[in-house]
């Protein structure tokens, strides 16, 4: 344990170039320039007692916007947080970003600890987080989702390695909880990882049925950690997935310019492609890399070599279990990458919404981790492998610590990034799919919703209450006329007036109701749905287990 501890402490001080451009002033661009504004709006939700948070007010252009039913929650709720306690929303957001890239830094290092010992772990783990993809998802993509769900999958191989070793308990809520941050984190590789995780198990189960070495008992925990990954994530999983129709998703993916299909990576992009600030282009000429590292690369050639040597070992261990799982997903990810791969994915359901084939470099990197790792524990004499990790380690820092840099830095205050404009126009026009369908989109920042409810000249309204999820209001008309509650609809909403609930005409994703003379109350209020009940209901019942583990849990013997 101690060595473990020394361990740590190292990979921690190693990582100090991974978040350097991170401590200090000012902020950077990046491809989804939106980080800031949505920590700034979770933080506000969250002040108002939102949670689970869902809907925020300030973006969509105003009309509100479902952003957190669909769009995976937990980067956001740790910087809203801190911005809901008075931190600088810039200072959040990079600590966000900086939260993202050490817990993948922690949960692979306790990983690979466990499995392959502490040297190897230290190798494995600066490898893996050193990998160039990874400075892509922080510095130029600003693929926040991404690389904190990539954080969590060791928990997974951790939670399903402690299990093999009859730690069951624990096992199950370490890989139920790893399963379920990805989920949280980031939509398309939560579904990713479901297909991995869950196809994994089967084919697995398979092949110990083909070679009469099948543990029920052990294919049932594996799957109730799975099932508790689910429950855990229920809240966002389910509402997202049933009330997907109700915005422009879909519509707005059949629309785009481009396709999954034009994104695959040449090969020899793999081995070296020039480092840029700029996207992805069909063919094999790109303004980003997509390069493995030649490190990494040749790491994981010399492991596999050794894999296949350890397979004529008859008594197969758990590092030799890992590093298959290691080999076989960096087989998979890769060639899911090239064009080779087209016709399989072509049977992949949703496979539009992935976007990108390229996403599964995030998958490579965790894998190039794991083979490192197990190169490293190969190494039989305790001097020559401290003394490899040391050359291996100073490499790496060498050819890839110099990656992780923003394309620049500016100074720009933070207040910058709250107006009203810069919310409801700027950051509502770079991701407006969420909003229902015919909704009316401003094409300038004058155009953008101020006011929630309008009707004629003669309206009068008086705020009293105008939160993200309610708003109430006394209105005062000298006729009868029709008005309109600029929110965009979406299911759960509910309109009252004088108390009494009233069913509004839906024209180009607004609610429009009739207002008769005189003074009303009106009111309308975000409600849950019975979708997000049975969500939220299941995520309850599932943090409750798992705490009931944590307290009352023992190892059990099978």
């Amino acid at each position: 344990m101690k060595f473990t501890l020394i361990g740590f402490i190292v990979v921690l001080l190693l990582s100090w170039f991974l978040i350097k451009p991170l401590v200090g002033p000012g902020y950077f661009p990046m491809h989804d320039d939106t980080q800031v504004a949505r920590v700034v709006v979770m933080g506000r939700a969250l002040r108002e007692g939102q949670f689970p948070v869902r809907w925020v007010s300030d973006l969509g252009y105003g009309y509100g916007y479902p952003l957190y039913n669909f769009y995976a929650p937990l980067p956001y709720y740790f910087g809203g947080t801190l911005h809901a306690f008075g931190v600088d929303s810039i200072v959040a957001t990079k600590t966000m970003f900086a939260a993202g890239i050490l817990l993948a830094v922690v949960f692979f290092y306790f990983f690979a600890d466990y499995i392959f010992g502490t040297i190897s772990a230290i190798v494995g783990t600066l490898l893996f987080s050193y990998a160039p993809y990874h400075a892509v998802q922080v510095y130029i993509r600003g693929a926040v989702g991404e690389y904190w769900a990539i954080a969590f999958a060791p928990l997974i191989l951790w939670g399903f390695s402690l299990i093999v070793k009859k730690k069951t308990s624990i096992g199950i809520v370490v890989g139920g909880i790893g399963f379920a941050c990805v989920i949280v984190s980031h939509t398309i590789l939560g579904f990713l990882t479901s297909g991995l995780v869950i196809g994994g198990i089967l084919l697995y189960s398979l092949y110990a049925f083909i070679r009469k070495s099948f543990d029920a008992q052990l294919m049932m925990h594996l799957f109730m950690s799975v099932l508790l990954g689910f429950g855990l994530s229920a809240f966002f999983w389910l509402p997202a997935f049933v009330e997907m129709g109700s915005t422009s998703v879909s519509s707005m993916i059949s629309r785009a310019p481009t396709n999954f299909f034009d994104h695959f990576v040449c090969p020899l992009q793999l081995w070296d492609s020039p480092w840029g600030y700029a996207g992805s282009a069909p063919g094999c000429v790109d303004g980003m890399s997509f390069k493995l590292g030649k490190l990494q690369l040749i790491v994981t050639m010399i492991a596999a070599l050794m894999w296949v040597v350890s397979l004529k070992n008859k008594k197969k261990s758990t590092i030799t279990a890992m590093a298959t799982i290691g080999v076989i997903l960096f087989v998979l990810s890769v060639v899911g990458m090239i064009d080779v791969s087209k016709s399989l994915w072509l049977i992949v359901p949703f496979v539009s919404f992935i976007q990108y084939p390229w996403r599964l470099l995030a998958f490579v990197m965790l894998a190039m981790g794991i083979s490192a790792s197990f190169f490293i524990s190969t190494i039989q004499q305790r001097t020559h492998q401290i003394l490899l990790a040391i050359v291996v380690v100073g490499i790496c820092l060498f050819m890839n610590a110099k990656l992780f840099a923003p394309q620049y830095l500016y100074a720009q205050d933070s207040k910058a990034f709250e107006t009203t404009d810069e919310l409801r126009f700027r950051i509502s026009k770079i991701s407006d799919e969420y909003l229902p369908p015919g909704i009316k989109k401003p094409i300038s920042a004058s155009e953008i919703i101020t006011a929630p409810i309008i009707g004629n000249e003669n309206l009068r309204v008086t705020e009293i209450t105008d939160s993200d999820t309610n708003y109430k209001a006394i209105l005062e008309s000298n006729i009868d006329q029709q008005t309109v509650f600029q929110k965009a609809v979406f299911p759960g909403w509910i309109y009252k007036i004088n108390g009494l609930l009233v069913r509004p005409t839906i024209v180009q994703g607004e609610p429009r109701m009739v207002l008769s003379k005189g003074k009303s109350t009106f009111e309308a209020s975000l409600t849950n749905t019975p979708i997000r009940i049975v969500g939220n209901v299941l995520s309850v019942i599932s943090f409750v287990l798992v705490g009931g583990v944590l307290t009352y849990g023992k190892k059990t013997k099978t």
